[in-house]
């Protein structure tokens, strides 16, 4: 009987810890979602971050009313990398998913670096710069 219930056990703490790791992603499952920008002082949809199986895809609205075909896989951005984008050398909590061409990140609201500074904690970030975001 002892030897069942240490495995049921085992078996339990098992499906704990894997369902931490099941489709429901990482940390990084929070910023799955459409993203506006302030265009002439309103909010303009811009991206959407979605979830496909155990990767992060991301459609635009940029040349097209909808949304377009997914445009590019992203990844969990590691410290390493958000230290090359943002040159942050802070200990500045974050979470991000990043492809070749665009990252998008949550960070504490007010966060600062030179002269940008994001007030909602979003903010996306291409070859132009940064980019206050809002998550809607």
């Amino acid at each position: 009987m002892k030897k069942a219930l240490n495995y049921l056990a085992a078996s339990l703490c098992t499906l704990l810890l894997l369902s931490g790791c099941g489709p429901g992603g990482g940390p990084e499952a929070q910023l799955v979602g459409v993203y506006a920008v302030k265009k002439n002082g309103a909010l303009r949809e811009l991206v959407k971050i979605e979830r496909q199986g155990g990767r992060y895809i991301m459609r635009d609205k940029v040349h097209t009313p909808e949304w377009s075909e997914p445009k590019m896989q992203m990844q969990p951005v590691t410290r390493e990398r958000w230290n090359r984008i943002t040159t942050d050398s802070e200990n500045t909590a974050f979470v991000g998913v990043s492809s070749d061409q665009l990252a998008i990140f949550k960070v504490p609201p007010g966060w600062q670096k030179n002269s940008f500074k994001t007030e909602t904690g979003y903010f996306l970030f291409y070859s132009q710069g940064p980019v206050e975001a809002h998550k809607l």
